[in-house]
């Protein structure tokens, strides 16, 4: 275990951790005979594990704007099961980029509080939910959300910033997300005069392309900065909202960064927030998505080695358990030089 990164290891590494982490002391099959029996339920283990890391590590959590909102981060991951069965449990069918089309597959969405240890950020994974389609993991997910009695931003991908869920968000889960470049959106419709006509009043103002190269409304803000390879421009429209949801006040944010071929679109309704924490906050995002690929390679996460609803639950989620306490601490491990002997095999991490 090096810093930022963990080192491949073989066999089960959740096997290992699960017993550490809620203090138990039965073994692996006990473990496995007390969740098939309901007395550990996988929504309190992923508690236990978030508040043995607040406990026990250097955690300092990320918080954006005048109302301190905490940052959650939401995303989906489509597990391929190469050698899917007919009648095999809890199986859906998902987009597969290696495969480069939809294969049948295990979906599993995830949010994950965004904070920073010993200076590295890393994402604690709340919950986790199964569907047989990332729409539907992903609505399971906002269904079951963490409780808390703080404001906090949810920050999600184009698929999942939709106008349905931005229409769903409230004030104190606002909702952050990534827009369609090709996106239409309506400005903020005109005052109505003093003594109006007949007829209902406006909804609408005038349509608005955030994405294309002229945008037909000038921005109400725009910051220019230099980057290292050219100029990053931020521009920001303020009271928007979609054709079909009037009612659904947003910001929206073009970002054209010279590392981008096509600009970044950012959407919210925390429109408190500046444009630089905008910006900041969607960058936030990137810990849901090494969580899954920590449990993927050092968890075992994408041989579950399960076929049944229950023991695919199970297992997957126990990867990705053990994976984001393994980068939790990762994080706050110093850079060690281990050198080899001739003659001598090296040191295990946990070794004497």
């Amino acid at each position: 275990m090096v810093k930022h990164e963990l080192v491949q290891s073989k066999g089960s590494l959740a096997r290992a951790v699960l017993p550490l982490v809620l203090h138990l002391k039965w073994g692996w099959h006990r473990v496995e005979r007390a969740m098939e029996r309901g007395k550990v339920p996988l929504d309190e283990m992923f508690e236990r594990a978030f508040s043995w890391c607040i406990s026990n590590l250097p955690v300092e959590p990320v918080v954006l704007g005048e109302k301190q909102r905490e940052v959650l981060a939401i995303d989906s991951s489509t597990i391929a099961r190469w050698r899917a069965k007919a009648g095999m449990e809890l199986l859906g069918k998902g987009f597969h980029h290696r495969a480069g089309k939809a294969i049948k597959a295990n979906i599993i969405a995830a949010v994950t509080t965004v904070v920073f240890i010993s200076g590295v950020r890393v994402g604690l994974v709340r919950r986790v939910r199964f569907g047989d389609s990332c729409e539907a993991a992903v609505a399971a997910v906002f269904k079951d959300l963490p409780k808390s009695k703080n404001h906090r931003l949810l920050v999600v991908d184009a698929g999942i910033a939709t106008h349905q869920q931005f229409a769903t968000a409230s004030d104190k889960d606002a909702l952050l997300g990534r827009l369609r470049i090709n996106g239409k959106l309506r400005s903020a419709p005109p005052p109505r005069p003093e003594h109006p006509g007949p007829g209902r009043p406006k909804k609408h103002g005038e349509i608005l392309h955030p994405g294309w190269d002229s945008p037909e409304i000038p921005p109400d803000e725009e910051i220019v900065a230099m980057h290292l390879k050219g100029e990053l421009r931020l521009r920001r429209w303020q009271q928007l909202h979609f054709e079909d949801e009037a009612d659904t006040i947003l910001d929206v944010v073009r970002i054209d960064h010279p590392d981008y071929d096509k600009p970044l679109l950012l959407g919210t309704i925390a429109r408190e927030l500046t444009t630089e924490q905008i910006w900041l906050g969607y960058k936030h995002r990137s810990p849901v998505e090494t969580n899954f690929y920590v449990a993927q390679d050092s968890a075992g996460m994408e041989m579950p080695r399960a076929w049944t609803e229950n023991a695919i639950k199970r297992r997957i989620s126990l990867a990705m358990l053990a994976g984001f306490v393994l980068k939790a601490i990762a994080a706050n491990c110093e850079t060690r030089n281990f050198s080899i002997s001739a003659g001598k095999k090296p040191r295990g991490i946990f070794g004497s």
